[in-house]
């Protein structure tokens, strides 16, 4: 189902993507197991019931017993576009879109190699979508800019320090404001609540920051009459 890359357009796509739980994520996944030294029932009960709800606020973190709720990207040419996937087929049709977009381009993102990306490529495995072939190694840059990468030295999560390494951290330290008070962790509850609607709103701001942060750092340079 994947295809080999080509030489690479010098015009990058950026991309973000926003995240749930598949409604039978349970169906993949082992039973919850109370902790071995409890013996009251009620306090078995409650345990389960506990380590179960925090196994469910990973499921939107795991691409494989979670779902792509809004996929946004933007391009020179265009600005920012974005598909709602409130179903598979919505969300099979809206990785088809992205991928025919970002092929031979540089894909540009934050944290979109240890990410977004891995997130695209087994969703598009399991709803039988092509995908590219993409270069995934630690320091390779071929095809891929991922801004966290570049602002932690290629340390990822093993860099650590004071300040957050997040996208809205970064934004605010290179004095780019951050207006949006939805946090990813929020989606799937906006998404179980049917609020399309503060869902595109994320991933649109998240694009924003993002296109941003990148002309930030020089990875992209965009004219003045080029919409975000």
């Amino acid at each position: 189902m994947s295809y080999p890359s080509t030489d690479l357009d010098v015009t990058p796509i950026i991309v973000d993507i926003e995240t749930c739980g598949l409604p039978n994520a349970a169906d993949f996944l082992e039973p919850v197991q109370a902790a071995k030294n409890l013996r009251d029932p009620e306090k078995i009960k409650a345990d389960i019931e506990a380590r179960t709800q925090e196994r469910n606020e990973k499921l939107a973190l795991d691409w494989n017993v979670g779902r792509i709720a809004a996929i946004g990207w933007w391009t020179e040419e265009k600005g920012t576009d974005w598909a709602l996937c409130e179903d598979a087929g919505v969300e099979a049709t809206a990785l088809e879109t992205f991928w025919r977009h970002s092929r031979n381009r540089l894909i540009v993102g934050y944290n979109v190699k240890g990410f977004d990306l891995k997130f695209l490529v087994q969703r598009s495995r399991y709803l039988r979508v092509s995908y590219p072939q993409l270069d995934f190694s630690k320091y390779s840059k071929r095809g891929i800019c991922d801004l966290f990468l570049e602002l932690t030295f290629n340390e990822g999560t093993y860099d650590s320090g004071a300040m957050r390494r997040t996208l809205q951290a970064f934004c605010r330290r290179f004095g780019i404001p951050v207006d949006d008070t939805i946090q990813g962790k929020d989606v799937p509850a906006l998404v179980e609540a049917g609020q399309w609607d503060q869902v595109e709103a994320h991933v649109r701001a998240d694009i924003a920051l993002t296109v941003a942060l990148a002309q930030k750092l020089g990875v992209i340079r965009v004219p003045a009459n080029v919409a975000l």
